[in-house]
């Protein structure tokens, strides 16, 4: 029983991601390359820097494309998903529908994004003759970083009913996260900010994608162990915080 219904409720939200997906693109004369400009853009600009402040090596311009690729993907995913529920209302009112499903879209709409985002990885690896071997491992790590998202998304989108100004939070909080993360400088393991990011999630996604894809190196064990239980765990918590207040957000909005 549960188990049709499980599928039932990611049948749907597949569905609504791809059409969610089709419609923003619908009409734009750029289309799906609206999804590589943008960090295409910012890969650039931070390259150039780079150049002109003199920490530009071989392998940076891969390092740096990974951890924006990565930061992308969970910013994309926690903003959409915070307006989950209040921009769907009118479908929650209307109609008796799985509200997992509405934010479990959102997920799987950054998702589609992001595998453009990858061929962008892909093609830069290729232009910089990187090896391609440690792609092969990626879906693996990404598999576990939509289970942690989800656990966020379901978390932020009971959150979005109510608190009306979450939305401004969220883009003071990401900010901050996006300079506190090591995406476009490096750190040094002694270092007081290293220890800080101890305590960063996105840290080790982004460590353990350059760990197996630029350096082809195998993932430092702890940090494996300790993604996949944290992806759980925010997982679990998300969907019980969801099932808890899910059925007040009818009369709330």
């Amino acid at each position: 029983m549960w188990l049709n219904k499980f599928r039932n409720i990611l049948g749907l939200s597949f569905q609504l991601a791809k059409t969610n997906f089709k419609l923003r693109n619908e009409g734009s004369y750029l289309g799906i390359f609206w999804y590589l400009l943008s960090p295409l853009l910012l890969f650039l600009i931070l390259i150039a820097v780079s150049k002109f402040v003199n920490i530009f090596n071989e392998e940076y311009p891969i390092y740096l494309l990974i951890g924006l690729v990565v930061f992308n993907f969970f910013m994309h995913s926690v903003i959409q998903s915070s307006n989950a529920i209040t921009f769907n209302s009118h479908i929650i009112k209307s109609m008796k529908i799985s509200q997992e499903s509405l934010v479990i879209a959102t997920v799987f709409q950054a998702t589609l994004s992001h595998f453009f985002e990858i061929i962008l990885l892909i093609t830069v690896l290729i232009f910089y003759k990187f090896s391609l071997i440690g792609m092969i491992f990626y879906p693996i790590i990404l598999f576990f970083f939509i289970i942690f998202v989800m656990g966020v998304a379901f978390v932020l989108a009971t959150l979005g009913v109510f608190v009306s100004d979450l939305n401004n939070v969220l883009n003071v909080l990401l900010t901050s996260l996006w300079f506190a993360t090591p995406i476009f400088y490096f750190i040094d393991k002694t270092s007081f900010l290293y220890n800080v990011n101890l305590f960063n999630p996105i840290f080790y996604f982004i460590e353990i994608t350059r760990q197996v894809v630029l350096y082809n190196k195998t993932p430092d064990l702890l940090m494996v162990i300790t993604i996949i239980l944290f992806s759980f765990f925010i997982f679990v918590f998300g969907v019980s915080v969801f099932g808890k207040f899910k059925n007040k957000f009818a009369e709330l909005l």
